[in-house]
């Protein structure tokens, strides 16, 4: 099966069109620190998750607690090059599946075929990746229609992580 960039992007448009319009309606006041639109090749599967600054700093908090404990640890064991690994605290919660909106808007793209990035060894990301900026740019004007939190970004994924490429407020 070949990928239809076209079709793909009026999907993803629409899904995020349909985002916009019902946070709009649902959430009026719901101030917006990230926005993440995600792929899943394998699935065939897309999302538009949304989060808020608050449940961001709540997540945040969690991680940077675990984060500690485990640097504490291995400096305790003597193990500094495992503790180098945790030495450093995150700002931001970049996880999709925690977002306060998570799948809030999804679509299920009948032109992508079952184990995309499997069957392909990874090459539909040579397709999927710049299709997937063209929608990020996209939902990145449109999203600006909204009530957004100070260091508000949009990211959409790429083969190395759910959370990749980013667009901020000046």
């Amino acid at each position: 099966m070949t990928f239809d960039k076209d079709r793909y992007i009026t999907e993803m448009k629409s899904m995020v069109d349909k985002a916009i319009a019902r946070l709009k309606t649902e959430r009026p006041r719901l101030k917006i620190f990230s926005v993440s639109i995600w792929t899943d090749p394998n699935s065939g599967f897309s999302s538009i998750n949304f989060d808020s600054k608050a449940n961001s700093d709540k997540i945040v908090a969690k991680s940077n607690k675990y984060i500690q404990k485990k640097f504490t640890e291995y400096v305790k064991e003597g193990d500094l090059e495992m503790a180098e690994l945790f030495k450093h605290n995150i700002e931001r919660n970049f996880n999709p599946v925690d977002f306060k909106l998570k799948n809030f808007e999804t679509v299920k793209h009948k032109k992508i075929g079952r184990n995309w990035e499997e069957k392909s060894k990874g090459q539909c990301w040579k397709l999927l990746k710049p299709a997937l900026t063209e929608v990020g740019k996209y939902a990145f004007k449109k999203v600006r229609l909204l009530t957004l939190e100070n260091h508000f970004e949009l990211a959409v994924n790429s083969e190395r992580d759910w959370y990749d490429k980013t667009w901020r407020l000046k």
